[in-house]
């Protein structure tokens, strides 16, 4: 069995958490920059909120109905959910984190009852609820498939819903194909076409007829309706490249605070080197005024150039000081910038690496400082450690987020203070 457990409407209850005056009100959660609506809860959604509503358009809608609006705080959610995880860790023998809020429980060698598993799943929830203050739906399936729609039922179920044999066939029945995983709008048509309109008849549909609609992954889901697991535990590859960007809340034209951004930048992309145990060769700055549209030359330009280092490394100093090097070269005056774009290239893993010139012992140290650095950020959040130069120009060029919250679980000043 595998048990798919899932946060509801996740960013505005983990908003919520710490103001226990917004229950049961509309929140919504805004994009980088402030821009859309991104999340939003059932009492939101009511109000005639939608996700992907443009801020600006709808701001003076929100201010008269009375929703929260907040700024994404990812700070916040990263350790919500990671609390969320930990819980989840002492049920299945195996878990898979899909994303920021939903996971994957496999008991794969556990033959219990679909008593067993409601029970499992209402213990999930209760916990969660009581010791994170996240609202949860757990759905119970042989299949990923099948866990994730029992998921989707599961809210008129009490939260919880678990796969019986006996029952399946009248809940596909009465589900509509774009419901299931891995079946969007413009397949939903294809299938129409063949007079496939529920996903009963698309649990019985013919394989090959599966796979001249909907390619091997349609074969894939029809199996999975069937009870035939096919989809795999998604394992994180590394990547190749790495990169770590973001727009300007507003034009910047001095050099400095455009070195303070590529420290910030360089930091981040430096972090998720080592996330992934891997060193880099190459280093890239890209750098531009995004007026794409802009009539006059004069207001545009972009530009990018590449360094390569003298070995593989994943110290945080030596890769800014290589970004920095290269933003001078690149960097024209007169020109206001929205946005400074890392990337490291040229990715190995991390090894020890001989060097005539270079002490061992020098590396092995800028090695344990470099994770004596992680744990901290792992513990009190990112940006609790920084390269002074990163923050010497000020922050008001930052990403735009007016709304933000507190980061309440990371940041000792931003505790709640009890009266």
């Amino acid at each position: 069995m595998i048990l798919h457990a899932d946060g509801n409407s996740f960013y505005a209850a983990c908003e919520q958490i710490y103001r226990p005056d917004l229950r049961g009100k509309p929140v919504a959660v805004l994009s980088n920059n402030d821009g859309i609506i991104i999340a939003l809860n059932s009492e939101a959604k009511k109000l005639g909120l939608h996700r992907g509503d443009v801020y600006f358009k709808v701001k003076e809608m929100c201010r008269i109905r009375g929703i929260e609006i907040f700024s994404s705080n990812y700070t916040l959610y990263a350790d919500i959910s990671r609390r969320v995880t930990s819980i989840y860790m002492e049920y299945a023998p195996e878990i898979e984190e899909y994303s920021i809020d939903e996971s994957f429980l496999f008991f794969d060698h556990c033959d219990w009852t679909k008593q067993i598993y409601e029970d499992i799943g209402r213990e999930l929830k209760e916990r969660i609820w009581k010791e994170v203050g996240i609202p949860i739906c757990v759905g119970g399936g042989p299949t990923k498939t099948l866990a994730k729609l029992y998921n989707k039922k599961a809210k008129l179920h009490g939260g919880v819903y678990i796969y019986d044999p006996q029952e399946v066939d009248d809940l596909l029945e009465s589900t509509d194909c774009e419901t299931i995983w891995g079946v969007g709008f413009k397949r939903c048509q294809k299938l129409e076409m063949e007079g496939i309109k529920n996903a009963l008849q698309l649990k019985n549909m013919d394989l090959n007829l599966a796979r001249k609609l909907m390619t091997s992954q349609g074969v894939d889901t029809v199996r999975e309706l069937n009870g035939i697991r096919c989809i795999d535990k998604v394992e994180h590859s590394k990547k190749d490249v790495i990169t770590s960007s973001r727009q300007f809340s507003k034009k910047v034209y001095d050099i400095k605070t455009m070195e303070a951004a590529v420290v910030q930048y360089s930091q981040l992309a430096v972090e998720r080197l080592r996330q992934q145990n891997c060193e880099a060769k190459g280093v890239m700055v890209y750098i531009s005024t995004c007026n794409y549209y802009a009539s006059d030359d004069i207001e545009k330009y972009s530009n990018g150039a590449y360094a390569v280092m003298s070995r593989e490394t994943s110290y945080t100093p030596d890769i800014v000081q290589a970004a920095i090097h290269i933003l001078h070269r690149i960097f024209r005056k007169g020109y206001g910038y929205k946005t400074v774009m890392i990337t490291l290239i040229d990715l190995h893993p991390a090894a020890m690496q001989g060097n005539l010139w270079v002490d061992p012992l020098e590396d092995i140290k800028k090695r344990e400082l470099m994770k004596v650095i992680d744990k901290t950020q792992e513990q009190f959040g990112r940006g609790c450690l920084s390269l002074a130069k990163g923050y010497a120009a000020g922050s008001d060029w930052e990403m735009k987020r007016e709304l933000l919250s507190p980061c309440y679980t990371t940041r000792i000043n931003d505790a709640p203070h009890v009266k």
